[in-house]
């Protein structure tokens, strides 16, 4: 019984030693194999790839020799804004009272119109005027959102453009500065 156990053993320990061997063999072939790969990528990449796509060599257009390019200076004609006075009013209602705080400006069409606009009192009191107006007979619940602010920005426009206060230029745009609804 104990050559059985000598003779199990040393058939255990024969297919154990060659595989065991050949594993490691295979390891640091592996190894081999990947640092030459990795030699052989470090090269092409560095000797071939990098001058062609960066164009190192020194061609016509290349990175390093361009000029900057000369653009004439575009002039930006700075916006003509009038700032109107800061207002409360009292917009349409049926179930409660209701209050708006607003405050705005109003981009004009040229400098002259500016100019008119700050001759006297009598084009901003009317220039007011028709905002109160036209503030007034507007719904709470149609300038109660924000989506609801731009068609009210173009027909506040529209509707000074129409009163003839200006009777030289025209608003183009009115920013609300503040807008408070309560």
């Amino acid at each position: 019984m104990a050559e059985e156990e000598t003779a199990g053993a040393d058939e255990s320990a024969e297919p154990d030693g060659p595989k065991g061997a050949w594993l490691k063999q295979f390891v640091i072939l592996a190894v081999f194999v990947m640092l030459g790969q990795s030699a052989v990528a470090y090269f092409l990449v560095k000797q071939e790839i990098i001058p062609w796509y960066f164009d190192v060599e020194g061609k016509e257009g290349s990175v390093g020799e361009t000029e900057a390019v000369k653009r004439e200076p575009v002039i930006v004609e700075a916006p003509v804004i009038y700032e109107v006075a800061e207002m409360i009013v009292n917009p349409q209602d049926y179930h409660t009272l209701r209050y708006l705080n607003i405050k705005m400006a109003l981009k004009l069409d040229s400098q002259a119109t500016l100019d008119k606009m700050k001759e006297g009192p009598v084009i901003p009191a009317r220039l007011v005027e028709v905002v109160r107006t036209t503030l007034n007979m507007t719904s709470f619940y149609q300038m109660d959102e924000a989506r609801e602010r731009g068609p009210l920005r173009k027909r506040l426009a529209e509707e000074i453009n129409a009163s003839g206060v200006l009777k030289e230029g025209s608003v183009k745009t009115v920013y609300f500065q503040r807008f408070v609804a309560q």
